[in-house]
């Protein structure tokens, strides 16, 4: 059985186009705010927000360095999703998913 919950809340993270644009970025590598924050043109407080959901997550993960965190991709939780929302969008038929069909045409 596919855990539905948890890739619904990764999907939900993923959701919006700042989030997006920071997993690209951080694709690139390991970064602090104040990267993020020059790349995209948005204050820090917007960034951190974001941050904090992707964090939260389990999508990125933040390491402190003196008084800066760098963040970066947890590579392992974006295969996840990656497996999960390709194993949701497969082709498979009936029998492999273990689908009992009903005949709907004989019923209508």
């Amino acid at each position: 059985m596919k855990d539905f919950i948890e890739l619904t809340e990764l999907l939900k993270a993923i959701a919006d186009q700042r989030r997006l644009q920071i997993i690209d970025l951080l694709s690139c590598g390991k970064m602090c705010v104040c990267d993020i924050t020059e790349q995209l043109d948005l204050s820090q407080p917007n960034i951190s927000h974001h941050l904090k959901i992707l964090k939260n997550a389990g999508l990125i993960v933040a390491t402190k360095r003196g008084r800066w965190v760098d963040y970066q991709l947890n590579r392992d939780k974006l295969e996840y999703l990656q497996e999960s929302l390709g194993d949701v969008i497969a082709e498979c038929d009936a029998e492999e998913c273990g689908i009992t069909r009903l005949n709907c045409e004989e019923k209508c």
